[in-house]
């Protein structure tokens, strides 16, 4: 199964977002599910999202988004290669976190959603 790793910021425009930046994300979203792969995040998305929200409403939709993706597990040597990806590519902290996240379970990349975004001008 090939997995696409899609971070924080991607989920929260497409939740919270402008509603044309929302439907280029769900359109952009679809396609990379056509082309047979399985959207995933990791214990660093969640941490970043919902749980800053206040709203009651906003929670239980990323409760729901969340409960119908694959959440990748921590792994032991999570901060270890975070390290090292941040020092490698002068990424800031979470950033990093990501990155090691898709890397150890074989994602193609940390930003492939952000990458075919900016690629394609869609935002």
């Amino acid at each position: 199964m090939k997995l696409a790793y899609i971070d924080s910021s991607v989920w929260i425009t497409r939740i919270e977002g402008l509603p044309k930046y929302r439907k280029s994300i769900g359109d952009t979203l679809g396609k990379i599910e056509s082309a047979g792969y399985s959207l995933c995040v990791s214990e660093a998305v969640l941490l970043e999202k919902p749980y800053r929200e206040n709203s009651s409403e906003i929670i239980r939709i990323y409760h729901k988004l969340f409960g119908q993706l694959e959440v990748l597990e921590t792994f032991p040597d999570i901060f270890k290669n975070a390290l090292l990806a941040a020092q490698a590519e002068n990424l800031k902290g979470m950033d990093a976190l990501h990155v090691a996240f898709a890397l150890h379970h074989g994602c193609n990349t940390e930003s492939l959603l952000k990458t075919y975004i900016r690629k394609n001008n869609i935002l």
